[in-house]
């Protein structure tokens, strides 16, 4: 009796799974693999805003552009060659670009000359007028432009707010993607006053 049960339970565990039963485990598998691929993987359009900030730090060259700004001046980045210049991609309509306008005053008011700030709309709808009305309403001291190039694609700009921090050298020393609370304010002023 006893070896019947030891053989009974040895049948037991040498049961295999029938094929449908595979096939539900790795259904469920991939469904959870793709849920995972798409949380940490999946680019925004450039018409997203988040509200996360990421802070990354590169060395690379700024590419160069040439765009008009507001006031019908021509901004070639190039020309800035040995200032330090802050280059913020927003909307006028993005939420996170309009509640980190505080801080983008703060870090204007910290260098007031020695740093040239400039936004660039990435959004289609922002007119020169309405974009010449935001700066001059919220972020008075900044140069105000359209992306009417491209530029928002050679910057690999994935959403708004973005902002780069570009060395007298013309290299980009420090990027952050998503908005600047409180806490990331005080960095934006320690890293420009670094490349100082």
């Amino acid at each position: 009796m006893r070896q019947l049960s030891l053989s009974h339970k040895k049948e037991k565990r040498k049961k295999k799974r029938s094929p449908v039963e595979i096939l539900g485990i790795l259904v469920i598998v991939a469904f959870v693999a793709g849920l995972v691929w798409l949380a940490f993987s999946t680019p925004a359009s450039p018409g997203k805003t988040s509200s996360q900030t990421t802070t990354s730090t590169t060395h690379s060259l700024a590419p160069d552009f040439v765009l008009t700004d507001v006031d019908g001046k021509s901004f070639k980045l190039s020309d800035y060659r040995g200032k330090v210049v802050v280059l913020e991609f927003m909307q006028t309509t993005c939420e996170y670009c309009q509640a980190q306008e505080p801080r983008m005053k703060e870090l204007r008011s910290s260098f007031p000359g020695d740093v040239v700030m400039a936004m660039i709309s990435t959004n289609p709808g922002d007119t020169e007028q309405i974009l010449r009305q935001y700066r001059d309403q919220n972020l008075v001291g900044w140069i105000a432009m359209r992306d009417t190039l491209g530029v928002t694609s050679t910057y690999n700009v994935t959403g708004t707010p973005t902002i780069f921090i570009i060395d007298k050298n013309g290299n980009i020393a420090f990027q952050h993607v998503g908005f600047t609370d409180d806490d990331s304010a005080p960095a934006l002023i320690s890293e420009v006053s670094s490349l100082e």
